[in-house]
């Protein structure tokens, strides 16, 4: 019985340093440490670039229970390795097979979810929402798009920003207390899909990114502050539950300037080449090996790149200072989101390679 006790007390002292450890990361005054979360904490999309930017916050600020889904565990991939070496618990989780959601979701308290890349993506997320409820989830952090739920909005027109409406009001009238965090485009997009030729491992090959956003400054978010600030709620979610948050960056950019900042960072030819939509659709298609795919990718990247071209994203009006008040600095630049190749997935590792 000593022994069981005495384990118990070391269970605890690892918990408590943990806790005195977050706190001091998140910067959360001493009268508040009691309203840390310490439950375990289920992150979809850890093989994506904010799933795993968030897991792997969680697991270096010392949190005690952090459990990843993979679909395929026989194939897991580096990423997934080295946060289960830091203590992730990997679990199988496939948003296209409901079965797999209950034991993914078991003694689960708080969840961040990234939506799927995949087809009918919102149509799977209903039924997940209702096996976290069923599970007894007390939090739900979701990842939406810019103003999807602002209604006569313009960026209402994008079919991909008005499924995370329809997805963030299911959401909204459940019984789980949540925080929708609202991202502009990401830093991260240009690498991880980008419309590109591919240059492979020669790095004399100039690359071409292809886009139609006709010249216009577009407001692009790092990834790492989107990631810093579902840490940061979720750790500490008293004064975030039933908020939504509009993350942006700190300024807007040309597509060119991106361009440029990725051909100095990674020291390859890199430009982009502005197409009128036809052509860009056309070049879309054609890249593509599974007619599948086609559709519902090209009506995504389309309908994002018309967002970009109304040159809305160039107002003073457009940015939000959330990631400010939450993280206390302001939001990186494209240049500190490219110096930061630590946190990156091999997703946006391949430039630099």
């Amino acid at each position: 019985m000593n022994e069981i006790v005495k384990d118990v007390q070391v269970a605890t002292l690892k918990v408590g340093e943990a806790c005195d450890y977050v706190c001091e990361k998140i910067g959360l005054k001493a009268e508040h440490h009691d309203e840390l979360v310490t439950g375990r904490i289920f992150v979809t999309g850890a093989q994506g670039v904010l799933g795993y930017r968030v897991a792997q916050r969680l697991l270096n600020s010392g949190h005690p229970s952090t459990r990843i889904g993979y679909r395929y565990l026989e194939d897991l991939s580096e990423f997934a390795d080295q946060l289960s070496s830091k203590g992730a618990e990997v679990v199988h989780f496939d948003w296209k097979d409901k079965t797999t959601y209950a034991a993914a979701l078991d003694a689960v308290k708080i969840v961040f979810c990234v939506t799927p890349y995949i087809e009918n993506w919102a149509q799977t997320f209903p039924a997940f929402l209702r096996a976290c409820e069923k599970a007894g989830v007390e939090y739900f952090v979701k990842v939406s798009f810019y103003h999807a739920r602002n209604e006569n909005d313009i960026y209402q027109k994008a079919n991909f920003v008005r499924l995370h409406a329809a997805c963030d009001d299911l959401l909204s009238m459940s019984s789980i207390p949540y925080t929708i965090l609202s991202a502009s485009h990401l830093m991260s997009n240009t690498l991880v899909m980008h419309h590109a030729e591919d240059a492979g491992k020669d790095k004399e090959k100039p690359i071409v990114l292809y886009g139609a956003s006709e010249g216009k400054n577009i407001n692009y978010v790092s990834p790492n502050d989107i990631a810093e600030v579902a840490t940061r709620v979720i750790m500490y979610s008293k004064p975030h539950v039933r908020k939504e948050y509009t993350l942006t960056g700190l300024q807007p950019i040309s597509d060119d300037d991106l361009a440029c900042a990725l051909a100095k960072h990674s020291k390859r030819p890199i430009f982009y080449e502005d197409l009128p939509i036809n052509m860009l659709v056309q070049k879309e298609e054609d890249g593509f090996t599974s007619v599948d795919d086609v559709d519902w990718k090209v009506r995504d990247f389309i309908g994002l790149e018309k967002l970009k071209a109304t040159g809305l994203e160039e107002n003073i009006g457009f940015i939000s200072h959330d990631i400010e008040k939450i993280c206390k600095r302001k939001p990186e630049t494209v240049d500190q989101y490219l110096e930061a190749t630590e946190s990156m997935t091999p997703l946006e590792k391949w430039i630099f390679e």
